[in-house]
């Protein structure tokens, strides 16, 4: 870059840092006073200990922010300083993230360092201007041969898979993942019970099953926030390679747990007619009314 460049750049940069204190804890929500922040950007809340714990702007009141967590806060207190990063939530992608299962936040779930070279994008886009999808028109095989030859799927499809508990859904997503056609699979798994997850990994997909998949796991014991970011981080993730001109599965499990991780949401942010509206809608309309940007 030319120092001409960076000098205008300079013009442009906000010379000064917003901080803010920790006026209240109710529940899931946390109050702030300050910093200056906007809805959907993330926040670093100091506790007592040293560490540091992200929020997300979920909301005002009054002058305060409403902040959600995105970890534990047994150790927030009155007082504690809130700095705003001044951005969203970003999730780091690449081709060297197939073969990880990540949680609901992009970070590896074994402890390990993400591989160098990963791109960071936004964990919530836009969803693409109706006139510029392209038509159904392409087959997808999934190596299933009942829904190959009865209920064909095409890419840029979006399926549900409705059933009860014991069924055999996590088996037929884990069939369809080894033997599709698609480049690369994102599976999200949200809500699921921690004990769930690695029966999964390790017995549903096994070695073959991870070869070209990418597991976002977001379980039933995190913040109700992290759930709803896991959705979002998966899909984030699927858009990647799909810009890439790859062609994308992308399966979650489930649209039920998420649209109950709403609700929670909006419960703990004081807007009950909306979330129920919300719930509702999810419900009934499933894949198509999250992953309208996804192939499937």
């Amino acid at each position: 870059m030319k120092a001409i460049n960076l000098i205008e750049e300079l013009a442009t940069v906000d010379q000064y840092q917003w901080y803010g204190n920790v006026t209240r804890v109710v529940g899931l929500t946390i109050e702030a006073r300050g910093p200056r922040a906007a809805v959907g950007e993330i926040c670093e809340i100091n506790q007592n200990d040293g560490s540091v714990v992200l929020a997300e702007v979920v909301g005002f009141k009054e002058t305060n922010l409403l902040l959600m967590p995105l970890s534990k806060t047994n150790r927030i207190q009155t007082g504690s300083l809130v700095k705003n990063r001044r951005t969203p939530l970003e999730v780091a992608v690449g081709n060297d993230l197939i073969g990880k299962v990540v949680d609901g936040l992009g970070h590896p779930l074994n402890g390990e360092r993400l591989p160098r070279g990963l791109k960071k994008v936004a964990v919530e886009q836009p969803s693409p201007n109706p006139l510029t999808r392209p038509r159904i028109t392409e087959t997808m095989p999934l190596g299933i041969k009942v829904i190959d030859g009865l209920l064909t799927v095409g890419v840029g499809q979006r399926v549900g898979i409705f059933a009860g508990s014991g069924v055999g859904k996590s088996t037929l997503l884990s069939m369809i993942t080894k033997s599709s056609a698609a480049d690369v699979n994102v599976i999200a798994l949200i809500g699921e019970r921690g004990r769930e997850v690695r029966d999964f990994i390790e017995k549903e997909l096994g070695e073959e099953g991870m070869k070209r998949s990418i597991v976002v796991a977001a379980t039933s014991d995190q913040p109700a926030l992290v759930r709803i970011k896991g959705a979002q981080t998966a899909t984030a993730i699927a858009e990647y390679f799909r810009d890439q001109g790859k062609h994308v599965n992308l399966m979650m499990d489930s649209v039920t747990r998420f649209a109950m991780a709403q609700r929670e949401v909006g419960l703990a942010a004081g807007n009950l007619r909306q979330q129920k509206d919300t719930h509702l809608q999810y419900s009934r309309c499933c894949l198509s009314c999250w992953s309208d940007q996804a192939r499937v």
